[in-house]
């Protein structure tokens, strides 16, 4: 009888290995998280990306990646906010993640000098933290830590100037005149009148962000800015009119693009090709990445950045620059309070990772001997990202690796300065030492009750005022109705708006 109970107990044993072991590697699985961020035509984010797959093996975490395409993306976000139960980790815009603030994990007791010490390294400064934090004070969010300021440049055809032998356009009105030049002109020699002096791609969730700076010379932003401590809305203000009025007569004249709303990269990229376009106004990348379009084509072109032109008063800026946290951008990284314990170290773990000298290298640079190499001690993209056979850009390049994707990472100034041309650096530095980039409104945090009347009565302003807007620019709506335009959003509710931006911005202050 013993015998048969030794025996039986070794049979038991025995076939309790298999899930002592199956235990075993089970707790040896790594953490799941996923992601949820947009993947833009120029900036994929999407499962099977270099860095993605390098970030997994270093941490022995699996991310999977919930692309979320930008067509529609504001749409695509509140379903997902509506759906309640989210992926690990939320990347969007500031001002929308907090909206829905108590979805997100509060960070302030997360980011500390001992468990994630190279965020604290960022967010233990009182200015960054206020920036990823809502009206109470509490850490929603992590941000992109950007490195330059100068993001977005005015650049056009130098070598038209020279044709025609114009001077150096200085105010908004010299600007004018060189654009009438430029479409009278012939630069392009064909025999039609064919130039588009000004043309851009569509940008911004109205698709005007590309056109609209002008106005910044004028003083004003075209919704919410501060002067002398006073929140103003620019799309109101006088000084929208008169702005208006030169965004009209340009487009009536045929000197601004008539397709400025629906014309995307490709055919931007066409026009440009096709030798029409003399003057636009993007991310600074684009100076080259238009540049590199003739590499190929025997030609006298020169491209150069400029400088914004001065407005009535002076003013010569731009106030849609990048910021020391990208706030506005889509790459803020909420980690979703309903998510597991694991889960929730897992994406600090990452998000710390990426902060750290290491990350920053891989996010910024790739792999050394791959994608950059190290000469005399300075960082140097590699052929394959420089001139890359797939006919790619340095950026598209880049990100076709993952490397400056859309995770939320810490940008470094060696990055922004190694793939670009002593152009780009030349006319970034310009903008930033003499004084060519405005103030920028802060992304601000309201209680319920402020965010309840910004969605009451905002949320309708907003759209009225993004459809007017470009009546006025394209002349459907004579300016002459701009006052009646002004009086209907104040009716719509616009100083308890502004009362509620000003008391967010107060608060943003002390």
């Amino acid at each position: 009888m013993k015998h048969f109970s030794r025996l039986l107990a070794l049979l038991l044993a025995v076939a309790l290995l298999p899930l002592s072991f199956m235990a075993a590697a089970s707790a040896e699985e790594p953490v799941t998280i996923t992601i949820w961020g947009s993947d833009r035509e120029n900036m994929p984010f999407r499962n099977g990306l270099w860095t993605i797959d390098v970030l997994q093996e270093k941490l022995g975490i699996k991310i999977e990646i919930i692309s979320a395409p930008t067509e529609n993306l504001a749409e695509k976000y509140g379903l997902l906010m509506a759906g309640g139960d989210l992926p690990t980790i939320v990347q969007y815009k500031a001002k929308d993640l907090l909206l829905y603030k108590d979805a997100w994990t509060p960070l302030n007791e997360l980011i500390n000098e001992t468990d994630t010490p190279n965020l604290w390294k960022v967010y233990s400064d009182a200015e960054i933290r206020r920036k990823v934090s809502d009206a109470d004070g509490i850490m929603r969010f992590i941000g992109q830590r950007t490195a330059i300021t100068a993001g977005k440049l005015y650049f056009w055809r130098q070598d038209w100037l020279d044709k025609l032998g114009l001077e150096t356009p200085k105010t908004t009105e010299d600007l004018y005149n060189v654009f009438k030049a430029i479409k009278e002109g012939d630069p392009n020699g064909n025999g039609e009148a064919d130039e588009i002096p000004f043309a851009v791609r569509k940008n911004g969730s109205n698709n005007r962000g590309n056109v609209i700076p002008f106005i910044n010379n004028w003083g004003i932003a075209e919704t919410f800015f501060a002067e002398d401590g006073q929140v103003k809305f620019g799309a109101t203000d006088p000084r929208m009119k008169d702005a208006l009025e030169w965004l009209n007569r340009c487009y009536a004249e045929g000197l601004i693009d008539q397709e400025y709303l629906t014309r995307d990269k490709t055919a931007w990229y066409s026009a440009w090709t096709n030798n029409q376009v003399f003057m636009s106004y993007d991310w600074s990348a684009y100076i080259d990445n238009v540049a590199n379009l003739f590499k190929d084509v025997e030609t006298d072109i020169n491209i150069v950045g400029a400088v914004p032109p001065e407005g009535p008063t002076g003013i010569s800026e731009t106030r849609d620059q990048l910021q020391p946290i990208t706030v506005d951008e889509d790459w803020n990284a909420g980690i979703f309070v309903g998510a597991t314990e694991e889960q929730k170290k897992a994406a600090l773990k990452l998000l710390d990772y990426v902060y750290s000298e290491e990350g920053m290298i891989l996010m910024n640079f790739g792999e050394e001997g791959t994608h950059f190499n190290i000469v005399d001690g300075d960082y140097k993209y590699s052929d394959l990202i420089m001139n890359n056979p797939d006919g790619l850009s340095p950026q598209d390049a880049l990100r076709s690796f993952g490397i400056q994707s859309m995770l939320t990472l810490l940008q470094d100034a060696r990055y922004e300065r190694a793939f670009v041309s002593d152009e780009v650096n030349r006319i970034r530095d310009i903008y930033e030492q003499e004084g060519h980039i405005g103030d920028a409104f802060p992304t601000l945090a309201f209680t319920n009750d402020e965010q309840g009347i910004i969605n009451e009565k905002y949320t309708e302003i907003e759209t009225y005022m993004n459809e007017t807007i470009d009546k006025f620019i394209m002349g459907v709506e004579p300016l002459d109705k701009f006052d009646e335009y002004v009086a209907q959003v104040e009716r719509m509710g616009l100083a308890d708006v502004l009362a509620v931006y000003q008391a967010a911005y107060d608060r943003y202050m002390k």
